[in-house]
């Protein structure tokens, strides 16, 4: 061979979504080499004539880091949420605040849809491309919500951090693999509770259960109360559930499940393998990230990608404000229906500004929930916003 082959073949590690490693394998060399004495192509005179360059795609990941075989580890979670800026859980996942959330839960599903419709995000290398290529992504109607549900109960709220689970039919020759790495790591077996175990609260717990075709379910009463516990919340499962009356003793006030349907079986029954947590899954038409703001009302189910949670909820709330001045006007006769629907009139402007003045120590009377009232403060900033010139419109 040429002598510029003898010696280090370099390695190049492509991330697999795990490390970044450049490997120098020299077990390595002499199969290689074999191989390019066979490939490469001599003029008359000995030289070479192609040079190739191999580039292997290597995925080599310690059992110490990985749990699964496609768990997302926090360097690799931290890789595919770029926008969010803000602190993070120990797993990678964005830490969005917990008055975020907690404000969240009150936002209108048609007032958080409408926020995240309306976002643009540029598309790298936007400039290079040929004419006529969108220069940038929007989140278009089905990008982030689903409603094909049923839910344990109608007017029961979850709200909180997407911690995601991803199962599939079963393969033998993939579970052996992922059950032998699970007593690596001290497992009895990797099953439907490996992500459950896991949860924190303010967690909700995210889970495609095989679409929902298997004939077994994924979660009953047993299952049903460890996620409330654990998480405080309760669960969106793409796939079916039993033990619905079971469930439905755990707590109407803060456990709801939003799933495909009920049925008796246990997940026993049909078989499946867990591909791991923390992963990018599928719900309906929905990819779902770990850590997305999880917003789960009657109307269906939100997927909020972190760094869009503030600007929700503020929108939210001002839009709120608008909503229980125009109600006033309507109900007293004084406003048309477009006027109520946001064509304002100047002097409708400065009758809300006066009004938001006027209300600001007491604004929780226009509100059926107190804890829906937007706070002093918000308030106080909406007014320096508002004379300021700047006039959101929903």
């Amino acid at each position: 061979m040429n002598q510029h082959l003898n010696g280090t073949i370099i390695l190049l590690g492509i991330e697999h979504g795990y490390n970044k490693r450049i490997i120098f394998y020299e077990k390595y060399v002499n199969c290689l080499s074999k191989l390019l004495k066979n490939l490469f192509m001599k003029t008359k005179n000995g030289n070479l004539l192609i040079f190739i360059i191999i580039v292997f795609a290597v995925s080599l990941v310690d059992s110490t880091v990985r749990s699964q075989p496609l768990n997302m580890t926090r360097d690799e979670i931290i890789q595919y949420t770029p926008l969010w800026k803000g602190e993070r859980l120990p797993d990678g996942r964005p830490k969005v605040p917990d008055d975020i959330i907690n404000r969240m839960r009150y936002v209108p599903m048609s007032v958080a849809w409408q926020t995240i419709h309306r976002q643009r995000v540029e598309r790298p290398g936007a400039k290079d491309m040929s004419a006529g290529y969108h220069a940038t992504y929007d989140y278009g109607p089905k990008y982030c919500y689903y409603g094909e549900f049923k839910q344990m109960f109608e007017n029961v709220t979850i709200c909180g951090r997407a911690l995601t689970m991803q199962t599939m039919p079963l393969r033998p020759d993939v579970d052996i693999a992922i059950q032998e790495q699970g007593r690596k790591e001290g497992l009895t077996r990797v099953g439907g509770t490996y992500a459950i175990d896991v949860l924190e609260k303010g967690d909700v717990y995210v889970v495609n259960f095989c679409e929902g075709l298997m004939d077994g379910s994924h979660v009953g009463d047993n299952l049903g109360n460890s996620i409330y516990q654990r998480s405080g919340n309760g669960a969106i499962i793409r796939g079916t559930v039993r033990d619905r009356e079971g469930c439905m003793e755990i707590d109407d006030k803060g456990f709801n499940l939003f799933v495909r349907d009920f049925r008796p079986e246990s997940g026993g029954i049909g078989p499946y393998m867990v591909i791991g947590r923390n992963l990018p899954i599928q719900i309906g038409y929905v990819t779902v990230m770990p850590g997305d703001v999880v917003l789960a009302k009657q109307e269906g189910v939100l997927f909020i990608p972190p760094h869009m949670a503030e600007q929700v909820v503020v929108e939210a709330e001002k839009s709120g404000l608008l909503d229980r001045f125009a109600h006033i006007g309507v109900q007293e006769g004084r406003f048309t229906a477009s006027q109520a629907d946001g064509q304002y009139t100047e002097a409708m402007h400065k009758e809300f500004d006066q009004w938001l003045r006027d209300n600001i120590d007491n604004m929780d009377k226009f509100y059926e929930n107190p804890a829906m009232t937007p706070s002093k403060e918000f308030i106080r900033e909406f007014i320096k916003e508002r004379e300021s010139g700047i006039r959101f419109r929903p």
